[in-house]
């Protein structure tokens, strides 16, 4: 027999002000209304009755198996009221976990967000009920929650009531579980960072007459966790890719700064400044000398670039530029942004 829990009280709709949208409002234990409606049946489970009138002669009703967020649930109708829960002359409803290896006290307390359908034939509709508060947790000694007073008999009991439709009726279920732990993410974006923000990288045996991209060695900015505070960013490893790049009439250098090791799942922006240093003449060093013409962008594990086609035209590097096969960068880290994720307890 399930344990005996407290009445959970019902919410209903009050009328509805188009400039407010609805209102809501507690109902007394022995009247339980609908919250809203909708066309489509419940996402997780569906049961159709029918044999409505052989139904209502049963004093337990207890649906089959189904899965939602983790969890095996079943729901367990009482046609005549559940009379130890105060339940005369009503139809009580309840959604009980039935996974003995993940009941409550085994792996921790959870709550659930819950919501019952029953369909309506009249107007095409399921509607919703849910108890009051948008929560209700799962412990030990407790594997089931739901309505004493759920609709009343005679709701069910005239063949012409909005329930029915012959002998047949529906109703279902969507379960949404709270588990313990969320995933937090803190971002911050850091503006002329302060430390490790800036390095020289070489492409080495770089080559004028070559196609296809030439890549630099794997270099780091950034500080160890550690070491960072609001004016310093993550360590991580970069690389410079260049190639030839025929814009039109012109031919020109294309440079891409790429991100390596991203996490799968977050997203880092960065804003950055680069040169192409001529040697032995600082003061001609090559660089977009327009801000907007920075790189930036959003980088990721499946984008984890940013660059420009056109940076500079590329017969300019045999002036000067290109050092014993060597093409050498200032790369500057200008704006970028930390991404921490941690597991912390609700």
């Amino acid at each position: 027999m399930p344990p005996k829990v407290e009445q959970p009280k019902a919410m209903a709709l009050k009328d509805c002000d188009p400039e407010i949208g609805f209102q809501f409002s507690s109902l007394p234990e022995f009247n339980t209304s609908p919250l809203n409606f909708v066309y489509c049946p419940p996402v997780h489970y569906l049961v159709e009755i029918n044999s409505v009138d052989e139904l209502l002669k049963l004093g337990k009703y207890e649906s089959g198996v189904f899965y939602a967020c983790g969890y095996e649930w079943s729901l367990c109708l009482y046609p005549k009221g559940y009379k130890d829960r105060n339940g005369n002359d009503y139809m009580s409803l309840y959604l009980s976990i039935v996974d003995e290896s993940k009941k409550p006290g085994d792996c921790g307390n959870f709550v659930v967000d819950y919501k019952f359908f029953v369909f309506d034939y009249k107007n095409k509709t399921y509607d919703i009920f849910k108890e009051k508060g948008e929560l209700r947790e799962f412990y030990k000694g407790e594997a089931e929650c739901g309505f004493s007073k759920f609709l009343p008999c005679e709701s069910f009991s005239n063949p012409k009531g909005k329930f029915r439709e012959g002998n047949c009726c529906k109703f279902g279920a969507e379960v949404m579980v709270r588990k313990s732990e969320r995933k937090k993410e803190t971002f911050t974006i850091i503006k002329d960072p302060q430390r490790n923000y800036k390095i020289t990288c070489q492409i080495q045996q770089f080559s004028i007459s070559k196609d296809g991209y030439q890549c630099s060695n794997d270099f780091i900015l950034g500080m160890k966790n550690n070491s960072i505070d609001f004016r310093t960013f993550r360590e991580r490893k970069w690389k410079l890719m260049v190639s030839r790049k025929s814009n039109g009439a012109q031919t020109s250098l294309s440079i891409y700064l790429y991100a390596l090791e991203l996490h799968q799942r977050i997203k880092m922006y960065v804003e950055a400044k680069l040169r192409v240093l001529k040697k032995n003449d600082p003061t001609n060093n090559k660089e977009k000398t327009d801000p907007k013409k920075n790189f930036r962008g959003w980088l990721s594990a499946n984008n984890s670039n940013c660059g420009t086609s056109d940076f500079m035209p590329w017969k300019d590097l045999e002036k000067g530029f290109v050092n014993e096969k060597v093409l050498a960068f200032d790369v500057e880290i200008l704006v970028i942004s930390n991404v921490a994720r941690r597991d912390e307890s609700v």
